[in-house]
């Protein structure tokens, strides 16, 4: 009876691993994360934004993610980002500092989505956010 007792709750357990699995697997889209690479500034960005720890924009043409880390305090930057109108969503970091200027990680975007996006610095405090901003790609 125990041996019964016993294979019915593995069995019991496994149906529902394999449910759990089978459904969260398909829904949770892992976000894209992308390291930004040294560029010279070539954007046709109308939406750019400048703060002073980081600029950044989301250039439609192309679909180019720019950023610029502004202090040369060893931290990176990083801009983030949401598909609103798919299931996609990622970051671009920039970790090659101050001195570099402009980088840009190349995305790949549907025609006519709208992007949301904030950009990022780090501290020895964490990560802080700049507001939401949405451009049309």
């Amino acid at each position: 009876m125990t041996r019964n007792r016993i294979a019915a709750v593995l069995a019991a357990f496994t149906v529902t691993l394999v449910a759990v699995l089978g459904i969260a697997s398909p829904a949770a889209a892992a976000a894209e994360i992308n390291y930004a690479v040294d560029a010279d500034w070539s954007g046709d960005c109308t939406d750019r934004r400048y703060l002073p720890q980081v600029d950044g924009c989301v250039q439609p043409g192309g679909d180019i993610l720019w950023i610029k880390d502004n202090a040369a305090n060893g931290y990176s930057v990083k801009l983030r980002w949401y598909d609103m109108d798919g299931d996609r969503s990622g970051e671009c970091i920039d970790t090659l500092g101050q001195a570099k200027a402009w980088t840009v990680c190349n995305k790949d975007f549907p025609e006519g989505h709208d992007i949301r996006w904030s950009l990022g610095w780090n501290s020895a405090n964490g990560w802080d956010f700049s507001d939401w901003w949405t451009t049309r790609v």
